[in-house]
C-alpha cells in the first residue's frame, strides 16, 4: 500500500469520483442512499439530479432547536426546487461528484440537446453554487420555488427568493417548547443569461434562457459565545450580502476560487492500493458496490471509499461547529439520535480520520 502526502511525492490512481447513470429518487431512502452531498463546512445540500427537476435540500449546520440547557435537534433548513417545463426523459445521463474538485455535475441529452448542471458549495464565498447551460440557445423554461421546514416568510424581490424565520417555540413532538431564540435566513439569487425572469406569486418563472446561475445563502444568529447566550445578530443582513457578493462575480471565478481553496486541503493526501481491472473500473459506482460486495477484487474502489472519507470532513468540519451525527446533512425534523453530538464514541469516530489523513484544521 502507498499512502503518500503530495507535498513528499505523488501518486499516479484514478481520478476520485462518485459517477451514477441515473437521478436519485425524490424519497426519503433517495435522499439516504443516492442523493449526492456538497458542503463548506457550515452549509451543505443533498443533490438528486432530475433532468425534469432539481432538489436541493440544504442545511446549515447551526440550524438547532435546543437553548443552554439542551442541546436539542439538529434541523433541516429547506429546499431549492427547479422544475424544467416540457422535460421528462432523458438520453445519455450521467452524474458524478467529483472528491478532487467537490463538484457535482449532470449531462443528459433532450431532444439533440445536450444539458449540463454543475453545483458546488465554496467555502471562500460562503454559499451554495449551480451552473445550469445547454449546447443551444434559449432551452431553459421552468420555475425557482424555496420552501422552508418551520413555516418560514416566503418572500420574492426582483430575481431573489427569500426567507425569514424563527425557531422560536419549536420542540420535539410531545417536548415542552424551549427558550430558543433562534433566528434564519435563506436567500437565493437567480441570474439568467438571455430570456426572462419574472415573479409569480413566490415563485420566479423563467422563460427561454440560455443559461441560468443559482446563489443560495443561509445563516442563523448563532455564534460561538455563552455571555451572548450564544445569540447574535439576525442573519439576513449577513447572508444578503453573501449572496449579493457571490452574485456580482462571474461564475468561472467563484469556481476556481472554490477548487483552489477545496484542493489545498484534499489534495495533500494520495492513496494507491492497486489497480482494478479495467471493466470493474468502468462501471457506475452502484454496480460497482454491488459487484464489490460479490466478490471483491477492486482495489481501486477501496481507494475512493478512503477519499470520499476525507471529502465528508472537509465538507462538514470548517470555522463552525463540529460534524455532527450525520455529518451537517439532515432531511428530518426528528432525526435519529436528534443528530447531535454524542462524546462516548461518536464524536471520537467522526474525527479519527483528521490527522492520520492530513486534515488537522478541520479536527
Amino acid at each position: 500500500m502507498l499512502f503518500r502526502s503530495c507535498w513528499a511525492f505523488g501518486v499516479v490512481a484514478a481520478e476520485p469520483v462518485l459517477r451514477y447513470t441515473q437521478p436519485a429518487p425524490d424519497t426519503g431512502q433517495g435522499w439516504e442512499q443516492q442523493a449526492l452531498p456538497i458542503g463548506n463546512g457550515r452549509l451543505g445540500a443533498m443533490l438528486f439530479g432530475g433532468a425534469a427537476a432539481e432538489r436541493i435540500q440544504f442545511n446549515d449546520i447551526t440550524l438547532w432547536s435546543g437553548d443552554e440547557r439542551n442541546t436539542g435537534t439538529y434541523q433541516p433548513f429547506g429546499d431549492v426546487r427547479v422544475e424544467f417545463a416540457g422535460k421528462a426523459s432523458a438520453q445519455s445521463y450521467a452524474r458524478e461528484l467529483d472528491l478532487g474538485r467537490a463538484l457535482h455535475a449532470v449531462r443528459y441529452t433532450q431532444d439533440g440537446v445536450t444539458y449540463r448542471r454543475e453545483a458546488f458549495a465554496s467555502h471562500p464565498a460562503q454559499v451554495i453554487v449551480l451552473r445550469f447551460t445547454a449546447d443551444r440557445p434559449g432551452q431553459y423554461s421552468g420555475s425557482v420555488k424555496l420552501s422552508d421546514m418551520h413555516d418560514a416568510h416566503i418572500a420574492v424581490s426582483g430575481d431573489r427568493l427569500y426567507a425569514t424565520g424563527s425557531l422560536v417555540g419549536w420542540a420535539w413532538p410531545g417536548d415542552a417548547p424551549s427558550a430558543n431564540q433562534m433566528s434564519y435566513a435563506a436567500q437565493v439569487q437567480v441570474l439568467h443569461q438571455g430570456g426572462s425572469v419574472k415573479r409569480e406569486g413566490t415563485t420566479l418563472v423563467f422563460a427561454g434562457c440560455d443559461s441560468l446561475t443559482l446563489v443560495l445563502g443561509t445563516g442563523t444568529n448563532y455564534v460561538a459565545d455563552a455571555a451572548r447566550h450564544f445569540q447574535g445578530e439576525h442573519p439576513l443582513a449577513r447572508v444578503t450580502a453573501q449572496v449579493s457578493a457571490a452574485a456580482a462575480r462571474p461564475y468561472a471565478e467563484l469556481l476556481a476560487e472554490h477548487e483552489r481553496d477545496h484542493r489545498a486541503l484534499f489534495d495533500r493526501v494520495h492513496i494507491d492500493l492497486g489497480t482494478s481491472a479495467p471493466a470493474r473500473a468502468a462501471l457506475p459506482t452502484d454496480e460497482r458496490i454491488a459487484a464489490y460486495t460479490a466478490d471483491g477484487r477492486d482495489p481501486e474502489l477501496e481507494s475512493l471509499y478512503f477519499q470520499f472519507g476525507r471529502y465528508l470532513m472537509i465538507a462538514s468540519s470548517r470555522d463552525s461547529l463540529p460534524a455532527n451525527l450525520q455529518g451537517l446533512w439532515n432531511n428530518s425534523l426528528t432525526p435519529p439520535w436528534n443528530s447531535d453530538y454524542h462524546s462516548n464514541i461518536n464524536v471520537q469516530m467522526n474525527y479519527w480520520p483528521a490527522e492520520p489523513t492530513n486534515l488537522s484544521e478541520l479536527h
